[in-house]
């Protein structure tokens, strides 16, 4: 290839062009910077200054000469004591014959550090300074001064010295200049090889496209791969949602199955261990089938739908009375609602009954009933004696046309405080004097390698050490999760290097604080400080509250990641496939809702939902963990299913001091 066909191409840069830019750069750099250019541009300026020192010392000598009385004595004195306390090589007054009167020359040697070489090389040649000498109107005699050269010599020796390592540390800088200049063009290499590497693991990520010409080509045909693989990626995320809402949801109302929504009861009734606030309402339509008898079976079917939509509106205005819900067909007549972290179902027990007689008024000519039951959840509860218990009070209330609701008011009373105020002084504190304790819930591999430990906070209320579940509903309603999320960070940072089981966490933030900039700001901010602790934590965040804020929590994952740290997903199923671009954000790992892993053994439709959300999560290289699931037979199923592990029980369950 000749020179001039380097330049061409005038829409993409080439390569050798831009590596022949570089290697000019760091030539004309240090070229330019050449210390001998430097050294002989201060011998010549040395040479005209210390020339006009001699003439300059010259005249003033001269003048003092030719005001004094032309004694010998005196004359010989002033020059002594002019070459004595000066820098002189030569100091001559001669007669107008050219004979020397009196002469003082610079014998000695001088102790000098300038080597020999450099003597060789810079001598400097300067010319003495000559003046003439007077007696009244009569010329006395010449005057020749000379300065002694070799001090302009040990100073341009020091100067040389001094603009050597100037110039050598411009070249370094002029280097690293050039070496960054060289990889940002090459950078688009390691960016391809990334890629190349990213595809083999299965994740499909995108390059920019370069201005170099023959690295532009590359990359677009691997951004074209990984786009194909990418689209293949969103299909099978397509058809394993449109599987998974199949299996799990009324294909008439959609509406949760009665299958999905008894797992769904489970994991409840699990969590409910530790300190029950739920409450589980049971619909049923009485004489449903006279609908499609009396008028027609597609009004029937509209029945139904408005009456599914009664239940959300429902469910949507009160959201503010609890933090969850659940909505279920669990047969042909019987719809259920499980609510979390509720206190008052009669007064929403009031509510929905008065919305059903409203959509009852329209159906007046045909005897229809929507009668009720409900009742809170037990901490002691079975998914059989809690659906006993509602179905019980249903038939009691089918059995009185009058009444049609039976409220079980069987509300716990073993609350440690009697109201807000109570709960709120005592949470903050326990935070404000750091009377606080972590229990970790180990994440295993099924070989038994510890994958993380979650971590969960203990508050010591009343002089009593209560784990999460005892106080998190009322840290809910009081707004203090964003404290609760801070004074967590601040007890790993106080105790993470004494304790070894903290070297591998993660730690769950709530919806509070992410939506707080200032909240999240303030502990991403603190884990800066201590990057080791941040190279070792994982943040959990909840799939519903990434979903609803997908732009933020894309934004906290690129925080996190810049600072060393990882991100999970937890409580994953429904939303996961809504997440766009999920493959770019770089998570550690998805943890599975314990609805999908109850007893995943006899479902034969989760196990298919799941082996295709292992299979799609592994293709992006996100592991896959199970919560809340203890039997072996489901872990082994899980196993099989393509799992990598699953969140154990805490390390110390037996401990006295944490009250259960």
């Amino acid at each position: 290839m000749s020179f001039m066909s380097l330049f061409k191409r005038k829409s993409k840069i080439t390569l050798r062009q831009e590596l022949w830019l570089g290697i000019l750069v760091i030539i004309a750099v240090g070229f330019m910077s050449s210390v001998l250019i430097s050294t002989y541009t201060a011998k010549q300026y040395f040479s005209s200054q210390l020339h006009l020192k001699n003439i300059d010392n010259a005249n003033s000598l001269a003048l003092m000469l030719s005001q004094l009385q032309k004694d010998p004595v005196e004359l010989e004195l002033l020059i002594s004591a002019t070459f004595d306390t000066g820098h002189y090589q030569r100091i001559e007054l001669q007669n107008p014959l050219g004979e020397p009167l009196i002469k003082r020359v610079f014998s000695g040697k001088l102790d000098t550090t300038a080597p020999g070489w450099f003597h060789h090389f810079y001598h400097l040649q300067v010319q003495p300074g000559v003046a003439q000498v007077s007696d009244g109107w009569q010329q006395f005699g010449t005057l020749y001064l000379e300065s002694h050269s070799q001090y302009t010599e040990q100073a341009l020796w020091e100067s040389a010295i001094r603009l050597f390592f100037s110039f050598f540390i411009v070249a370094i800088i002029a280097c690293i200049a050039s070496a960054y200049f060289l990889r940002k063009i090459l950078r688009p290499l390691d960016d391809v090889v990334q890629q190349a590497n990213a595809l083999g693991d299965k994740r499909f990520i995108r390059s920019k496209v370069p201005r170099t010409y023959e690295f532009a080509r590359l990359v677009s045909s691997m951004n074209l791969l990984s786009k194909r693989f990418s689209r293949i990626v969103k299909e099978d995320k397509k058809r394993l949602e449109e599987f998974r809402f199949k299996s799990q949801h009324d294909e008439l109302t959609g509406l949760a199955n009665r299958e999905y929504f008894s797992a769904t009861l489970e994991a409840q009734l699990q969590q409910s261990k530790e300190h029950a606030h739920g409450a589980l309402f049971l619909f049923r339509v009485v004489n449903l089938d006279q609908i499609s008898e009396q008028i027609n079976r597609v009004e029937m079917v509209t029945f139904l739908r408005r009456f599914t939509q009664t239940l959300v509106a429902f469910l949507e205005s009160n959201e503010d009375r609890f933090s969850e819900n659940h909505i279920a067909r669990i047969s042909h007549t019987d719809f259920a609602v499980l609510v979390n972290d509720t206190d008052d179902i009669e007064n929403l027990s009031s509510q929905v009954f008065k919305q059903h007689q409203a959509l009852l008024d329209d159906y007046s000519h045909i005897e229809l009933s929507i009668p009720h039951s409900c009742s809170y959840i037990e901490r002691e509860d079975s998914r059989f004696t809690l659906l006993k218990r509602v179905d019980n009070l249903l038939k009691a209330a089918v059995a009185e046309p009058t009444q049609q609701v039976q409220v079980n008011n069987n509300k716990q009373r073993n609350e440690l405080f009697a109201d807000a105020d109570s709960w709120r002084e005592a949470i903050e504190h326990a935070l404000d004097n750091n009377d606080l304790d972590v229990l970790l819930y180990p994440v295993k591999s099924f070989s038994g390698k510890l994958l993380q430990n979650q971590v969960s906070l203990s508050l010591l209320l009343n002089g009593e050490l209560y784990r999460s579940g005892y106080y998190l509903q009322w840290a809910k309603r009081l707004k203090l999760l964003a404290r609760l999320d801070w004074g967590l960070v601040k007890y790993l940072v106080k105790v993470f290097e004494q304790r070894e089981d903290l070297k591998l966490i993660s730690v769950e933030l709530s919806q509070e604080t992410l939506l707080d900039d200032a909240a999240l700001a303030a502990i991403l901010t603190y884990l800066l400080a201590y990057p080791k602790l941040a190279e070792h934590i994982c943040f959990d965040i909840r799939e519903s509250l990434a979903v609803a804020e997908l732009a933020i929590f894309k934004d906290f994952c690129m925080q996190v990641k810049s600072m060393g740290a990882k991100v999970a997903l937890k409580r994953v199923g429904q939303g996961f496939s809504k997440i766009d671009k999920i493959h770019e954000l770089g998570l550690e790992m998805i943890k599975i809702d314990s609805v999908y892993g109850h007893n995943i053994s006899y479902s034969q439709d989760n196990q298919t939902f799941l082996r295709g959300l292992c299979s799609l999560a592994h293709s992006i290289g996100i592991k896959v963990i199970a919560e809340g699931v203890k039997s072996p037979e489901d872990q082994q199923t899980l196993k099989g299913i393509g799992f990598d592990g699953y969140v154990s029980q805490p390390i110390d369950d037996t401990q006295e001091d944490l009250i259960e």
